[in-house]
């Protein structure tokens, strides 16, 4: 079994952006794994899927007939998931209507998880951010700023592999 995720990544400009935060992370509140991972929405929820069976994933993915056309992505500002043991940082999308239709359309034609409601964010910090340096970079981030906007005419496949997610597929939105 292999693990594949579906998401949305913003253009290279708006990633090299995202990424200046999580180096803060990683150097300030000793939190590397977003910096030592790529910025991105997610819409489909890493998943286990046998390897040999790939083709068919692939094959499913490639077929799909979206009906949503490509749509902006405004971000603004900073939103935290306070869990207890392992906290999450986050550049907030403003709104996350047409992010959740995708979502819709996509989960029943990929057949992987079945919750109702996304909650769509761009990851900074997550995973290994201790929740005592949480509390720390959140009184800073809770008020710091940050605008910007990408556009999503296309939806990814990944895989991981070597330790880290590989783009296996692309498909573009109308």
């Amino acid at each position: 079994m292999s693990l594949y995720f579906i998401a949305v990544v913003p253009h290279k400009e708006l990633r090299q952006k995202t990424k200046v935060f999580s180096k803060d992370f990683a150097k300030r509140f000793n939190s590397i794994k977003s910096f030592e991972n790529f910025p991105h929405i997610t819409i489909i929820q890493p998943f286990h899927f046998d390897e040999n069976q790939e083709e068919i994933l692939v094959g499913n993915f490639s077929v799909m007939n979206l009906i949503s056309s490509s749509f902006e992505v405004f971000l603004k500002n900073f939103g935290c998931f306070p869990n207890k043991d392992k906290p999450v940082v986050f550049i907030k999308p403003e709104s996350s209507t047409e992010l959740q239709l995708l979502y819709d359309e996509v989960q029943p034609m990929m057949k992987f998880h079945s919750y109702a409601k996304i909650h769509p964010h761009l990851t900074v910090a997550y995973k290994d951010l201790s929740p005592e340096n949480f509390q720390k970079a959140w009184q800073e981030y809770q008020t710091k700023s940050f605008e910007d906007s990408f556009l999503v005419d296309k939806i990814c496949l990944f895989k991981h592999e070597n330790k880290k997610w590989n783009l296996l597929k692309i498909k573009y939105l109308k």
